[in-house]
C-alpha cells in the first residue's frame, strides 16, 4: 500500500468540500433548474430520470474540463520535473496553506473570490449537448473559488505524477457524486441543500483548516507517516485490497 491510497480519500474529500462551498451549494438547485429546463419548485416537478441523466452529462462536462486542464498537466509535467518533487511539494505546500488562510478569512486573494456567472434560460430546450456544455462552463467559471481545494489535489498529483489524472478523477467524483444524488432525490435533497447553506461558513472553516493540515503535510514531508496511521485504523481485509 503506497501514499496514493491515503492521498485519493483526500481528493475525494477535497472535493466534496468544493460542492459544500459557498459559491457552489447555493447554486445547485439553480443548475438543476437550468439541466431540466425548469424550477424545482414549481407546482409540476419534472422527471427525476430526466434531471438526473441531464446532471451525468453536467458532470461528465466538468469532469473533461478538470482532466484536460489539470489532471493531465500534472502527469506530463510532473514525469518531467520528478527529479524535483522534492521541492515541488515544499513549494506546493507553502501555496495550500496560503489557499487555507484565504478559504478561512484570515487573508484574502481576490483572484480567488472571482467567479463567471451562467446564464441560461429556463424557457430554452434542455438538451443533452447543452447540459455537457453548462458543465464545462461551470468547471470554466467557478475554478478561482473552488481553486484552493482544487490546488491542493493537483499538489499532491505534482508529488505523484503517475497519478495525476487519477487524483483529478477522484476529486471530480467527490464534486460529482453529491450532485447527481441532488438530482436524484430532487425535492428532498434541493430542500435539505437549502437549510445547508446556513451553515456555509463551518463548511468554509472545515475548508480551511483541511487545506493548512494538507499544505503542512507536504511541507513537512509527512504523508509516509499518515500513510503508516491510515494502515493501522484500517482493517486487514480491506488493507489486503488496496
Amino acid at each position: 500500500m503506497d501514499s496514493s491510497n491515503i492521498t485519493a480519500p483526500l481528493a475525494f474529500f477535497a472535493g466534496s468540500l468544493s460542492f459544500l462551498s459557498p459559491c457552489v451549494l447555493p447554486l445547485v438547485p439553480v443548475y438543476l433548474g437550468y439541466l431540466s429546463g425548469t424550477a424545482l419548485v414549481d407546482e409540476e416537478r419534472p422527471n427525476r430520470w430526466h434531471v438526473f441523466t441531464h446532471a451525468l452529462f453536467f458532470v461528465m462536462g466538468f469532469t473533461l474540463v478538470f482532466t484536460l486542464l489539470f489532471g493531465l498537466p500534472a502527469t506530463l509535467l510532473g514525469e518531467a520535473l520528478n527529479q524535483y518533487s522534492t521541492w515541488i511539494a515544499r513549494v506546493g505546500g507553502v501555496l495550500v496553506i496560503i489557499f487555507g488562510l484565504h478559504t478561512y478569512g484570515l487573508i484574502t486573494i481576490p483572484f480567488l473570490n472571482m467567479t463567471k456567472h451562467l446564464d441560461v434560460k429556463h424557457d430554452e430546450a434542455p438538451g443533452y449537448v447543452r447540459s455537457a456544455l453548462i458543465g464545462i462552463a461551470f468547471a470554466a467559471g467557478w475554478t478561482p473559488c473552488i481553486g484552493p481545494l482544487l490546488g491542493a489535489v493537483m499538489s499532491l498529483a505534482f508529488t505523484q505524477p503517475s497519478a495525476g489524472v487519477y487524483f483529478t478523477l477522484v476529486y471530480a467524483a467527490g464534486l460529482a457524486i453529491p450532485f447527481l444524488l441532488t438530482a436524484l432525490l430532487l425535492t428532498q435533497a434541493t430542500n435539505f441543500l437549502y437549510r445547508l447553506n446556513k451553515h456555509a461558513h463551518v463548511v468554509q472553516r472545515v475548508s480551511g483548516v483541511f487545506l493548512v493540515v494538507i499544505g503542512s503535510m507536504l511541507l513537512l514531508d509527512k504523508f509516509a507517516s499518515l500513510n503508516a496511521l491510515f494502515i493501522q485504523i484500517t482493517p486487514e481485509w480491506m488493507v489486503d485490497h488496496l
